[in-house]
């Protein structure tokens, strides 16, 4: 197979390209004293909303295990981000939510995503951006995020591929 090494690798440029956003947005958030994976945890809570979710949906919703999730929501409570409170439809059950402060910094954190990422997609101008917005959202449509390895429960793996 002859490759042209003049033309730039498209999967190293989109690599680098993530690789470059997820350090912009971690260095971003050392001021606000919460990890990457913390902030996700927090919008998906935020997403959940007064109901909260319990441990197997956080895990679930993040693709991992649900012994996992425990050791991140410990952290955010300790710092008062989520509340850990009574599922109200199963006494043994806990659900997670974000506390006050939870909520309020999740407000913060969309404004500094937005302000993080502003600085690496100005170079583009709106049409690219556009342009950009509608090729990842046709790539993120036809290939869906499948479950990490270890997070599938059995007998549930997809078996519509032969």
């Amino acid at each position: 197979m002859h490759t042209d090494e003049s033309k730039p690798d498209l999967t190293d440029l989109f690599l680098q390209a993530s690789r470059t956003i997820r350090g912009r947005w971690r260095d971003s958030l050392i001021p606000a004293g919460v990890t990457p994976h913390q902030s996700r945890v927090l919008s998906i809570l935020g997403r959940a909303e007064e109901q909260g979710l319990r441990n197997s949906q956080l895990a679930e919703r993040l693709h991992i295990a649900a012994r996992s999730t425990t050791e991140v929501v410990d952290q955010l409570a300790a710092k008062s981000l989520v509340l850990r409170t009574p599922d109200p439809g199963d006494r043994r059950a806990t659900l997670i939510v974000l506390s006050d402060a939870g909520r309020e910094l999740l407000g913060e954190l969309s404004a500094l995503r937005k302000s993080s990422m502003d600085g690496y997609f100005d170079k583009l101008g709106a049409e690219d951006r556009e342009e950009l917005t509608r090729l990842l959202g046709i790539l993120n449509r036809e290939n869906p995020r499948p479950p990490r390895a270890g997070t599938c429960k059995p007998g549930t793996a997809d078996r519509t591929a032969n």
